[in-house]
């Protein structure tokens, strides 16, 4: 199946496509995106790159984002279809050196999640274990996506 999804192809180049939608490990889950917002950060990327988000090109773009959960992989037990989660954009390794030391804000691995100016977004097995949360119904999506750009 496709959906519609921005990526980067390099400093002020970011193109509407249609891709394949993500397939998810055991570990995943799959959210259908509600809301995607912008940062600075999403700013920076656009205008210059960035050495730590870009791996490859053409890459997804974007980070801040709220949806409701549309595959579970089997392995999750937290989480099932139609929860509406919010997604931190990182994760720490837990195996580190900084990790081992309770501070996994310097994690020398981060897991870094992009993508969310998407129809769907594959959550990584550490957002989901340490860094996705359910959103309680009184709060809207976009009210929701705020939560790590606040956060910083």
């Amino acid at each position: 199946m496709k959906m519609q999804a921005a990526l980067w192809y390099g400093p002020e180049d970011v193109r509407v496509e249609e891709i394949s939608i993500p397939e998810i490990q055991p570990d995943e889950v799959l959210v259908k995106v509600g809301v995607a917002l912008t940062c600075g950060t999403d700013f920076k990327l656009f205008r210059k790159g960035h050495a730590v988000l870009v791996k490859n090109l053409p890459s997804p773009f974007g980070h801040e984002l709220a949806g409701t959960i549309a595959e579970v992989g089997s392995r999750v037990k937290n989480f099932e279809v139609g929860d509406r989660v919010v997604a931190a954009n990182s994760a720490p390794c837990n195996n580190c050196f900084f990790c081992h030391r309770s501070q996994p804000n310097l994690c020398e691995n981060l897991e870094f999640l992009n993508g969310a100016y998407a129809e769907y977004i594959r959550i990584p097995y550490r957002i989901v274990r340490t860094n996705l949360y359910k959103i309680p119904d009184h709060l809207s999506f976009k009210e929701a996506a705020l939560t790590e750009p606040l956060a910083c």
